[in-house]
C-alpha cells in the first residue's frame, strides 16, 4: 500500500475529526501541521504527539518541505479559496473542507485552478459517502422511479443555532460575515443540496426563486451576521423542480422529509449524513452511531401490482458491506475516497467529482441570495454574472498579516 504523507492546514475543531479518520487509512500518515494561532498549534501538537519542528505558524513555510504528498485544508469558509489555491499553486493535491466556498465565484475559481494546473482536488461532502447515497443513485440509475419531476431538500437544526449562539466553546466564526460568508445555507446546505444535485445527475440549472434572512433574535452578546433561514424553489432545464428548506430558525427539528419523486416511484431520504460517519465520530465498532445519526432510505412505488413502502436499511447494509469487504470503505468515507484517488485506485472518471458538485451547489445557493436581494426569480446566467468573491484575500490577524493571490 502506497504511503501518502499528509500536511494539515488549520488545527481547529474540524481538524480533530480528520485526525480520527487518518489512522483508519494504513497508507496515509500526517507528518506536519500549520496554524496561525501558536497556542492552539502547540496544544494540537501535544495532543497528537508532533515534534515542534513539524509545526508551523505560516503554512507557506510548511509547503517548502520535501516530504509532503498532499495537503488537508481545515480552515474557515472564506479562507477555503485563498488557502486551497495557494496549496494547488505550490503543486500539491488538495483536500478542502466544506463548503467549497461561500460563493459561486470563489468555487469556480478553485475549480478552474485545479483544472488549469492539473492538480488533484477534492471537497469534503460526507453525505455522498454513505450507502444511502449509493443505493439511491443505483435505484434512480436503474429507472425504478421513472422520469424524475420533483425533489425536496429539507433541513432544520434549531439546536445548532442555539449551540453556536450560547456555548462558550463554539467558534464565533460561524456567525461572522467576513469569515463564514453565509449561514446554514452553505454550512449544512452543502450536505443536503450537494447530495441532491448528485442524485439528480447534476442537472443544468434554469432559475431560482427564494428568500434568505436572519429571523431569530440574538440571545447573547455574540454578533450574529449571517442568515438562518433559506426557502427556495429551483427549476432545472430538464423540467425537474427542487424545493429547498435549509434553516436554523424553525424552532423545531422536523420540517418534513427530503425526497425525490418520479412518475413510477419515490425515495425518501432520512438523516442525511453531515458528520462524516463512524470514523470521524470516533465511535467504534461500526454500527454504534446513535439512531438519529444513522442514515435511512425508503422506497415508495409499485411492486407486483401493489403500492408499497419499503425500508431499504442503508445504514445496516453499509455496516455489513464494509465489514465483509474492507475495500468498500473508499465509498463510505471522504478521506479514504481521496486516498484512493491519490493512489490511482480511483480515476477522474470513477471518483466522485466533489469539486464539480461543490461548485454547482454554490451556484444554487447564490441563486437564493440573489433572488432574495432582488425579490424575483433569477436565471442561472444572471447568477453567474452577479456572483463575486467573498473570500479573505488579505487576512489580518493578531499573529500577522497574510496576503493571498487569486491568480494561477
Amino acid at each position: 500500500m502506497k504511503q501518502i504523507r499528509v500536511a494539515i492546514i488549520g488545527t481547529g475543531a474540524i481538524s480533530n475529526r480528520h485526525m480520527k479518520v487518518w489512522p483508519h487509512i494504513p497508507g496515509a500518515k500526517v507528518v506536519c501541521a500549520a496554524e496561525i494561532d501558536a497556542a492552539k498549534l502547540k496544544a494540537w501538537g501535544e495532543r497528537y504527539g508532533f515534534e515542534e519542528k513539524d509545526l508551523y505558524t505560516d503554512f507557506r513555510e510548511m509547503l517548502k518541505r520535501d516530504d509532503i504528498d498532499a495537503v488537508d485544508v481545515c480552515v474557515h469558509n472564506n479562507l477555503h479559496a485563498p488557502v486551497c489555491i495557494a496549496v494547488m499553486k505550490a503543486g500539491y493535491p488538495c483536500y478542502g473542507e466544506k463548503p467549497m466556498s461561500a460563493t459561486y465565484y470563489d468555487s469556480k475559481l478553485m475549480y478552474d485552478c485545479a483544472k488549469k494546473l492539473g492538480v488533484k482536488f477534492a471537497v469534503q461532502i460526507s453525505s455522498l459517502f454513505t450507502e444511502q447515497t449509493r443505493m439511491a443513485k443505483e435505484i434512480i440509475g436503474r429507472g425504478s422511479l421513472g422520469q424524475l419531476y420533483h425533489a425536496r431538500s429539507a433541513f432544520s437544526n434549531y439546536r445548532r443555532r442555539v449551540t453556536i449562539d450560547t456555548m462558550p466553546f463554539a467558534s464565533p466564526s460561524f456567525m461572522d460575515r467576513e469569515m463564514a460568508g453565509h449561514g446554514p445555507s452553505i454550512d449544512q446546505g452543502i450536505y443536503r443540496l450537494g447530495q441532491m444535485l448528485f442524485l439528480l445527475g447534476l442537472p443544468e440549472l434554469d432559475s431560482v426563486y427564494g428568500t434568505s434572512a436572519q429571523m431569530l433574535p440574538n440571545p447573547t452578546s455574540k454578533k450574529m451576521e449571517v442568515e438562518d433561514t433559506n426557502i427556495a424553489l429551483a427549476k432545472f432545464k430538464s423540467g425537474i423542480t427542487l424545493e429547498m428548506v435549509i434553516n436554523a430558525a424553525s424552532n423545531m427539528e422536523d420540517v418534513g422529509p427530503s425526497f425525490i419523486s418520479g412518475i413510477q416511484g419515490a425515495l425518501q431520504l432520512i438523516n442525511v449524513d453531515s458528520i462524516g460517519n463512524d470514523w470521524s465520530m470516533g465511535t467504534p465498532p461500526w454500527g454504534q452511531l446513535a439512531p438519529n445519526f444513522q442514515h435511512g432510505l425508503k422506497f415508495f412505488g409499485e411492486f407486483g401490482g401493489n403500492h408499497i413502502e419499503a425500508d431499504l436499511k442503508p445504514y445496516f447494509n453499509q455496516t455489513l458491506k464494509r465489514t465483509y469487504d474492507p475495500d468498500m470503505s473508499i465509498w463510505y468515507d471522504n478521506q479514504a475516497h481521496w486516498y484512493a484517488y491519490l493512489t490511482g485506485q480511483l480515476t477522474d472518471e470513477t471518483r466522485y467529482d466533489t469539486p464539480l458538485i461543490g461548485m454547482q451547489t454554490s451556484l444554487l445557493t447564490d441563486g437564493i441570495f440573489m433572488s432574495s436581494e432582488l425579490g424575483r426569480s433569477v436565471t442561472a446566467d444572471e447568477i453567474k454574472a452577479w456572483s463575486k468573491s467573498d473570500a479573505m484575500w488579505r487576512q489580518e490577524t493578531p499573529w500577522g498579516v497574510f496576503d493571498y493571490e487569486d491568480t494561477f
